[in-house]
């Protein structure tokens, strides 16, 4: 408010200008941090409620990035997932309980976006394809939202050095009917999102 008092131009802009900056990165600050400790909380109730687990704690998988429970497609059966910075849990609720059905580490998650039903897809782990999970989200945005940091994990937790734009082509990558994420075909992905810039950029200019 004070700084719309202010001539942009005039003496003591600047030190409103960045009192303004340093404010709201005060408070993106507190955000942040109260959204991480919400999570940990929530990630150690996860980790009393959850029954046959016999991994480590679930704080050594990092943040609790995402969780929801989804309808297993074609079936009355419903699954509980739980997405970390390392690691995708898959379980059955009992009550207040978790059964821990599986997990699969983002190092070797593969991602299957469904050309069918948009509600729809599938994980598992890229040396298995043909024994995946298929899950159906509740609307296409929650469908999306959980598509979107998949695809970021399993590229953040690859090996190999990819640039920042190709992650930014592939995580961008929704209108891609059917298409399969994982580290076996990130080389590949990166290739064609790369051409498809390319291709863009060849029409953009009128080649």
């Amino acid at each position: 408010e004070i700084a719309k008092h202010f001539d942009p131009e005039g003496e003591g802009y600047e030190v409103v200008e960045e009192a303004i900056y340093t404010m709201t990165g005060v408070a993106w600050y507190i955000n942040d941090m109260k959204r991480k400790h919400e999570h940990a909380v929530r990630l150690q109730e996860v980790q009393s409620l959850l029954i046959n687990w016999k991994g480590p704690d679930l704080t050594t998988y990092g943040e609790l990035v995402l969780e929801g429970t989804f309808r297993v497609h074609r079936a009355k059966n419903e699954r509980t997932l739980f997405l970390f910075d390392r690691m995708l849990l898959i379980t059955k609720r009992r009550g207040e309980h978790y059964v821990y059905k599986t997990h699969i580490s983002c190092s070797t998650l593969m991602l299957i976006e469904s050309a069918k039903d948009s509600l729809c897809f599938s994980v598992t782990h890229y040396k298995h394809p043909k024994q995946p999970h298929t899950v159906q989200a509740r609307t296409e945005e929650e469908r999306k939202l959980w598509s979107h940091h998949i695809k970021r994990l399993i590229l953040e937790n690859h090996q190999a050095v990819i640039p920042q734009k190709a992650k930014d082509a592939i995580l961008e990558m929704d209108s891609i009917p059917k298409y399969r994420y994982s580290p076996e075909r990130l080389k590949k992905a990166v290739s064609q999102s790369e051409d498809f810039n390319s291709f863009q950029g060849r029409r953009q200019s009128g080649v």
